[in-house]
């Protein structure tokens, strides 16, 4: 293995749901924002969205095909009774079967800071003798990460095994860390219900315009050849401390006395942090710095618009 920095963390998805039955793949094609069609591929899998009729995120996943009537969705962060109860309120008269299997399975997360064909043929090898699922993950072209899905007792084993091969455990946090130096939004801390992919960046690569029918498509067509959106999830930092505690209010960013936005995620440091914020595009045109009171000091550094790529 070439010299590469290779971590992995041993977590709970938030969502493991199997769809199974001879209409599953209709009704989950009418449903997911990207497509699922890729006769390319043996057992494909998708990383997209759950969008309502008005086209904002209730939840994204990952659909993993393992037969023609036989799939696995997977969300990191997403709660199993939205994804599921989503689903639920849509389904009539299909003849599929949504079982939660959230409990019964963990996810590995390993990622590294480049590719490299004898790492990703390891963990595939690893994989596949422990009886799991993997998949390269949802992220940057400037990292790469693999996901495996199994028992949280084969994948304590696979574990073990990573580290024979010098590749070093983690925390949950320092891999949040490394999604927010990337620029990756979370669904639903930074990408929410009141929230369209356009205004996240998630557009990019979880949206298919081309494909048929689905909730939210009519939206999503109508963004992408017509309107332009107000906001725009932006990648921020500043150098001075800020003191939050779990359950604050919104912290609140201004464009001299003017309500920019507010921050979504964020990592505190004792010399200052990084985090996401959704903030209004006519608030903050032509500017590099916005402040956390109206007309404060100038300390928080727009650093990239996620939404424009």
């Amino acid at each position: 293995m070439p010299d590469l920095n290779v971590y992995y963390c041993l977590t709970r998805p938030g969502t493991v749901l199997s769809a199974t039955g001879p209409d599953a793949f209709n009704f989950l094609q009418s449903q997911f924002s990207n497509e699922l069609r890729h006769p390319e591929v043996e057992n494909p899998v998708t990383y997209g969205l759950w969008l309502d009729h008005k086209g904002k995120i209730q939840a994204d996943s990952f659909i993993i095909q393992k037969s023609p009537e036989s799939f696995m969705l997977v969300s990191y962060e997403c709660p199993a009774a939205v994804v599921k109860g989503h689903l639920d309120a849509h389904l009539i008269a299909d003849d599929v079967v949504l079982t939660d299997e959230t409990q019964k399975l963990a996810l590995l997360q390993i990622w590294a800071d480049g590719y490299d064909d004898s790492l990703a043929e390891l963990i595939d090898g690893l994989a596949g003798a422990a009886g799991a699922e993997s998949w390269m993950g949802h992220g940057s072209a400037r990292s790469c990460s693999w996901d495996v899905l199994g028992p949280w007792a084969e994948l304590q084993a696979l574990s073990k095994d990573l580290e024979e091969h010098g590749i070093e455990a983690s925390t949950k946090e320092i891999r949040q860390a490394a999604r927010m130096v990337l620029g990756i939004p979370s669904v639903p801390k930074d990408a929410g219900p009141g929230d369209l992919p356009q205004e996240t960046g998630l557009h990019l690569h979880a949206v298919a315009y081309d494909k048929g029918c689905y909730i939210g498509q009519e939206i999503m067509q109508r963004l992408h050849t017509q309107a332009h959106v107000t906001r725009s999830l932006w990648q921020v930092s500043w150098e001075v401390k800020v003191t939050r505690k779990e359950g604050d209010e919104a912290v609140i960013l201004y464009a001299d006395d003017v309500p920019a936005g507010e921050l979504r995620s964020y990592l505190l440091n004792e010399n200052g942090g990084l985090g996401f914020a959704m903030l209004k595009n006519r608030a903050v045109a032509g500017l590099s710095f916005l402040s956390f009171s109206p007309g404060g000091p100038k300390v928080v550094s727009l650093l990239r618009n996620l939404a424009a790529g």
